[in-house]
This record gives C-alpha cells, sequence and structure tokens, in this order.
C-alpha cells in the first residue's frame, strides 16, 4: 500500500511506500495471486481509515489483489474536487450529509459501501449546564459546523422532536472553535465530530448528550466515488476486490478480544497520542460497519430536505446507492469461508439495512 497526504485539492505530496504481511488464503485464490489493481481512498487524518490499517497488517488486501493508496484530505471541499477532478477514486471519512448535499445539488456521485454507520459525535456542555433531555435544547445556543455529521443528525432529532425552531445554532468552521465557543460561554452546547473528548475535557466540558441514543444508525462516513468511475468494469472490480479486504477486516476487529493492537495501529498510522485513539476506538458510541445502509442514506435524505438542507429538485437519491457490489461481496465470502458466522450475519443484516 502507499500512503499519501493531499494538502489541497491540486497536489498530491509525499508518497511514502509500505508493505502488508502475509494471511491465510482465501479458497477462491490458491492457484495464484491476482494482478493487484489500483485505486485511491481519501480519507481524515483524525481517524484514518481502521478497515484499511488492518487489511494492510493482516494481507488481505494483497491477497485480494488491490493496491489501495490512502490519501488523507482533511477537507471536505477539497475532498469532493479532489474526487470530482480525478484526482482519487474513493472517499471514505466524509460523513453522509456532505456527499448527499453534493448529490442534491448535481454532482454525480454513488454510495456504494461504509466505514462507520454512527460516529462518536457527543453534545457537550459545561458542568453546570442543566440537561435532562432535549426539551433542555429549548431556547438554548448549540455550536456546530453546518454540513457535518453532527450538525445534520442533531438537527434531524430536535426535528423529529419538534424542536427545531426552538434553537439557536451557531455554526463554526473547526470542530475546535466549537469547543472555545462553548467553554467561553458563546454557546451553551456544542457538538463536535470524533476524536475531540480529551480536547473537550481540557477546557472543562463534558459530555451532556450522545447524539446515537436518540437516532441508531443515523449514518455516518460512506464510501463514494463518482457514478462515472464506477461505471467502469475494472473500477467495479476495484471497489469490489477492496471491499472483501476491508470486510475481512472487519470481521477479524469484530472477533479479536485485544482491542490494544487497533489502537497502536491507529497511533502509528495517523499523527495522534494513544489516549485520543483509544478514547474513540474503544467508545460504544462508535461503531464500524463497511454496509452501505441504504436505508440509513435514504432517512437522513428525507430528514435533510425536511429542514431545507437540500435544494428543490427532482434527483432520486436512491440513483446514486449501488448495494450490488457489496452484496456480490457478501455473497463469495460466504462461498470462500463457509466456517464464517461473522459473513452470514453479515448478510442477513444486509437484507435489513439495504432491502
Amino acid at each position: 500500500m502507499r500512503n499519501r497526504v493531499l494538502l489541497s485539492a491540486a497536489a498530491l505530496v509525499a508518497m511514502v511506500a509500505l508493505s502488508a504481511c502475509g494471511s491465510k488464503e482465501p479458497a477462491s485464490q490458491g492457484e495464484g495471486a491476482k494482478a493487484a489493481l489500483h485505486v485511491r481512498v481519501a480519507a481524515q487524518n483524525n481517524s484514518g481509515q481502521v478497515f484499511q490499517f488492518v487489511a494492510e497488517e493482516r494481507g488481505f488486501l494483497k491477497e485480494e489483489g488491490v493496491d489501495s493508496e490512502l490519501v488523507y484530505i482533511n477537507n471536505a471541499t477539497d475532498a469532493f474536487t479532489a474526487m470530482a477532478a480525478g484526482q482519487i477514486d474513493i472517499m471514505s471519512t466524509y460523513g453522509t450529509g456532505g456527499p448527499l448535499i453534493q448529490i442534491a445539488n448535481g454532482q454525480d456521485f454513488t454510495i456504494f459501501g461504509g466505514y462507520m454507520i454512527i460516529g462518536e459525535t457527543p453534545v457537550y456542555g459545561k458542568p453546570g449546564t442543566k440537561w435532562t433531555g432535549l426539551d433542555s435544547f429549548k431556547g438554548k445556543t448549540v455550536a456546530i459546523t453546518r454540513g457535518g455529521t453532527p450538525d445534520i443528525v442533531l438537527k434531524g432529532i430536535f426535528h423529529d422532536a419538534g424542536i427545531l425552531k426552538d434553537v439557536t445554532f451557531v455554526e463554526m468552521k473547526k470542530n475546535q472553535e466549537t469547543l472555545q465557543a462553548v467553554a467561553s460561554g458563546q454557546a451553551d452546547f456544542g457538538a463536535t465530530a470524533t476524536g475531540y473528548q480529551l480536547q473537550a475535557q481540557a477546557l472543562g466540558l463534558e459530555v451532556k448528550m450522545w447524539p446515537d441514543e436518540y437516532w441508531p444508525n443515523h449514518s455516518c462516513c460512506r464510501m463514494l466515488s463518482t457514478s462515472p468511475w464506477l461505471s467502469k468494469p475494472e473500477s467495479q472490480e476495484a471497489v469490489y476486490r477492496l471491499l472483501r479486504a476491508y470486510l475481512r477486516a472487519e470481521e477479524y476487529i469484530q472477533s479479536e478480544s485485544d482491542k490494544e493492537r487497533l489502537i497502536d495501529l491507529v497511533v502509528e498510522k495517523l499523527d495522534l497520542d494513544r489516549d485520543t485513539a483509544a478514547s474513540f476506538i474503544l467508545s460504544p458510541h462508535m461503531k464500524y460497519d463497511t454496509d452501505p445502509f441504504r436505508n440509513s442514506v435514504l432517512k437522513m435524505w428525507d430528514k435533510m430536505g425536511a429542514f431545507g438542507y437540500l435544494p428543490n429538485n427532482s434527483i432520486n437519491c436512491d440513483d446514486h446507492i449501488n448495494v450490488a457490489i457489496y452484496r456480490k461481496v457478501l455473497d463469495s465470502l460466504i462461498a470462500d469461508y463457509p466456517d464464517s458466522e461473522f459473513f452470514k450475519k453479515k448478510r442477513a443484516a444486509f437484507e435489513q439495512n439495504n432491502l
């Protein structure tokens, strides 16, 4: 695997060659390794791509015949621009709301898999700020970064509870600014993306609410590409191989009782300290899942339309979701690993999440 850092939508720099170690050979590849297909996957370096890290270390990427190049782009706008320009092939850790806004604005993107179905996106407040339930938000100010998962999920919850118009939102550009707004008293509450718990604690803030308790499987990071790229047979084969490697990594993560190695991997691959990595890797409010979760995506699309985040148009969101490749991957893994209860459960869950 090659690791790149993309500093802007126009420049790819700092290529570093890395190698993968071997693992057991799947039944379907017993006659020899496939020629590797190259694919460029964009991710943010505050949480990385755990499936990629595990698939690399366990040798799954090599066995499946895919050369997956991880490209770090922390600004979602730059990532969308880079993908539309053909500088990357796949986006992985940029939520669901952002991609849906792009689709609503006419970008021809297709969601085909997932990374997290829920992310650790807590709502913070000062210790003395009263919170007993959703009604505690009435008449209060909430700091958010517009278009991010915390923003959209909170507004979806407030919309369903009938209190959306009773809350004032203060829009920030960065998660750190959201925390500072709460700490300084500019906002009563603030919601951030994954990985900011320790920073919040350092500012004297505490978690007041976990949004996933009100909206389970709300849909966080989806995997997507441009529709024209995904329509190519070679691209579909590359995605098929990549998802096979990632699903094998997901099985390993679920079956591996020692999460310390997973934390070690994140620390090794990213510029994060161990405590920060552990804060989200071990969190019960973080759920890694490769499933496309079509039904959750469509539910978010409907909610975003209800509170005015999508322009009026005739776009059918379902035309921008592909579950066929993922289903093919599951069927092939069940055939190759008939003793794996994990893949059978994933196949059953697929029916519930997508059909």
